[in-house]
């Protein structure tokens, strides 16, 4: 572990050489390998406000088509403000981490009904609002303004502490902070700041990958400090939880029985889910099959069951905010990506009969 704890340590390391050939060689190589994204098509505020929430812990190859299903449905402040949270939540499946789309949504309504469409342009006031951190801030500043502010993403962070051989836990706010301000250090006032993110997110996920890195080939080699460079970025590793859960799907004629999550707590906000396998209610009938999740710091089992309630007067409404529904109806509903895919696999195996006798 270095010594270093801030921003004058680091600087020490860039000298002549690093201040003539990074911003540079990364300009020259970004200009013949860009990555053509739909949202880099446009200076529309809002356009590029969708693409960094959705690029929010998801891949670019992931968000392209989503991004523009969304852009369809929802073009602007106003159409997004006007929808249900329910229409939202749909819209967004593929995506997981729904809490993006609620505030989101939030930020439609603010901007439209209460700041006339006009979305701030200033970081500061770009982090008063729901879900915008540190860089999804500097980032639509950047990108959709012209301030000249730098924006780390993941790609960026990587590129940076590699040159440099940072070894500081890059999970600290502090350390992030002093990343940003190190980088605006290496840029001159007339620097392009918008076309220094995109290429330094570019150059993370081309050339300088988290597991396999290409150094051979990479046009910073010279200047880059990294020993072992698919050790860095430094990060505490993550405790994952194992956790199980047993879902119950329960048939009515052609209904199943679901229920809506609440739209302000829990795992699943607003959501629709099948029910868990609750013994004192419901009775099993056969286990039909177990699927992984994944959900930030848990893996969860989920095993699902066939069942049937036990009595018909246990359906309390205070106990079982749910109802039935359609099997038609099913797949129009905002349902979260482990029920989704329990749901694909309950009728690509035929795992039940959907009209049982």
């Amino acid at each position: 572990m270095e010594n270093g704890n801030n921003i004058a340590f680091w600087l020490e390391r860039i000298d002549a050489k690093f201040r003539e050939t990074f911003p540079g060689r990364l300009f020259e190589w970004h200009e013949a390998n860009a990555y053509s994204y739909p949202w880099r098509q446009t200076k529309d505020p809002y356009a590029i406000v969708v693409s960094e929430f959705m690029l929010q812990q998801t891949q670019a190859k992931t968000v392209i088509p989503c991004y523009l299903k969304w852009m369809e449905r929802f073009g602007d402040w106003e159409t997004l403000a006007n929808a249900s949270e329910g229409e939202v939540l749909k819209a967004w499946e593929g995506l997981g981490y729904y809490a993006r789309a609620r505030n989101l949504h939030k930020i439609a309504t603010i901007v439209f009904f209460e700041k006339k469409g006009i979305l701030p342009s200033e970081p500061t006031e770009l982090l008063k609002l729901p879900g915008i951190g540190l860089y999804t801030a500097n980032a639509i500043a950047s990108l959709a303004f012209g301030k000249k502010t730098v924006a780390l993403d993941a790609n960026g962070i990587r590129v940076l502490v590699r040159l440099l051989s940072i070894h500081q836990p890059i999970n600290k706010v502090r350390v992030l902070k002093e990343l940003s301000r190190m980088a605006m250090n290496l840029l001159s006032e007339d620097s392009d700041f918008s076309l220094f993110n995109s290429a330094l997110m570019d150059f993370g996920r081309a050339v300088c990958k988290p597991l396999a890195p290409k150094c051979m080939i990479c046009p910073l080699k010279e200047i880059c400090q990294a020993e072992q460079p698919e050790q860095l970025p430094f990060k505490p590793k993550k405790r994952i939880e194992l956790r199980k859960e047993k879902i119950a799907i329960l048939r009515k004629e052609d209904s199943i029985w679901l229920y809506q999550a609440d739209s302000k707590t829990g795992r699943y906000q607003g959501m629709w889910l099948f029910p868990n396998f609750d013994p004192f209610a419901m009775e099993q009938k056969t286990i039909l099959f177990s699927l992984p999740a994944y959900l930030t710091r848990y893996k969860i089992f989920l095993e699902v069951c066939e069942a049937a309630w036990k009595q018909e007067k246990l359906i309390q409404p205070n106990l079982w905010k749910g109802e039935w529904i359609k099997e038609e109806k099913i797949s129009f509903l905002p349902l979260p990506a482990p029920h989704r895919k329990i749901w694909i696999k309950l009728m690509v195996e035929r795992a039940f009969s959907p009209h049982p006798s």
